[in-house]
C-alpha cells in the first residue's frame, strides 16, 4: 500500500492526459443530466494532470455517466482510454456504457508479465477498485507509472472487500485525497437512499427495518 501512495503523491500534477478545456466544455454541454458533482469529477479527472486519481462512488451515484462523459473528453484529446475490473462482467458492463475497451484486471496483468502491452493507452481506467488487492493494484501502478499512463482507480472502499491483502483504494483516498460522488440516483424514494446508506455503513437493522416498513422484504 505505502508502494502505491508514493507514487500517487510522486505522480501529482505531472501533466498526464490533460485534455482540451474546451473538449471539457463541449461535452459537458452535451450531457445537460449530468449533476453538479458529476460534472466537476468530469472536469478534475481529465484536466488535473494527475497521474493517480481515485474517485470514490457508491453503486447509484452515476459514477458510470461520469466515466462516459470522461472517456470522450479524453477521446476528443486524443487520448486513449482502457479500462478493467476484477470481474469479467463488470469489465464487460464498463465497456457497455462508457465505450472504454475493457478486460480483467487478471488478463492485463497476466499480458503485462509476459511482456504483452495492452492497446497504446493514455489512461487507464480500474473500475470497482475496491475489491482488487493491493499487490495487484501496486503492479498496476508501476506499469502506469513506467509507461506514462494516468491510473484512474474508481470504487467505493465499503463495497465487498478485497480477497487477496486489501485496502490500497482506501488508503490512497486517505493519504492523497479522492473525488466523490455522494447523491444516491437510482432509487427515487429518499427512504431508499437513506436505507442503503446504512446498509453501506453497516447498519444492517435499520436497512431491514426500513425494507420492512415498506413492503419491499418477502419471506416465504
Amino acid at each position: 500500500e505505502q508502494e502505491l501512495v508514493d507514487t500517487a503523491r510522486h505522480r501529482l500534477r505531472s501533466g498526464v492526459a490533460v485534455a482540451d478545456p474546451a473538449h471539457v466544455d463541449a461535452a459537458l454541454s452535451e450531457r445537460p443530466e449530468l449533476a453538479d458533482e458529476q460534472r466537476d469529477a468530469v472536469r478534475a479527472l481529465t484536466t488535473s494532470g494527475d497521474g493517480v486519481q481515485v474517485l470514490r462512488a457508491a453503486a447509484g451515484t452515476g459514477k458510470t455517466y461520469a466515466l462516459e462523459a470522461a472517456r470522450a473528453v479524453w477521446q476528443a484529446s486524443d487520448q486513449h482510454v482502457v479500462g478493467c475490473a476484477i470481474s469479467a462482467r463488470a469489465a464487460r458492463e464498463l465497456q457497455e456504457q462508457t465505450a472504454i475497451p475493457s478486460m480483467t484486471s487478471a488478463k492485463l496483468l497476466d499480458d503485462l508479465s509476459q511482456g504483452w502491452a495492452p492497446e497504446p493507452c493514455d489512461v487507464l481506467v480500474v473500475d470497482e477498485a475496491g475489491m482488487v488487492g493491493t499487490r495487484a493494484m501496486a503492479q498496476l501502478s508501476r506499469h502506469a507509472a513506467h509507461a506514462d499512463v494516468k491510473l484512474v482507480l474508481v470504487g467505493d472502499d465499503r463495497q465487498l472487500p478485497e480477497i487477496d491483502a486489501g485496502g490500497a483504494l482506501a488508503g490512497v483516498s486517505k493519504r492523497v485525497g479522492a473525488l466523490e460522488l455522494h447523491d444516491v440516483r437510482r432509487q427515487q424514494h429518499e427512504w431508499d437512499r437513506d436505507a442503503l446508506a446504512a446498509l453501506r455503513h453497516g447498519k444492517v437493522s435499520d436497512w431491514a427495518r426500513a425494507y420492512r416498513e415498506h413492503d419491499r422484504i418477502h419471506t416465504a
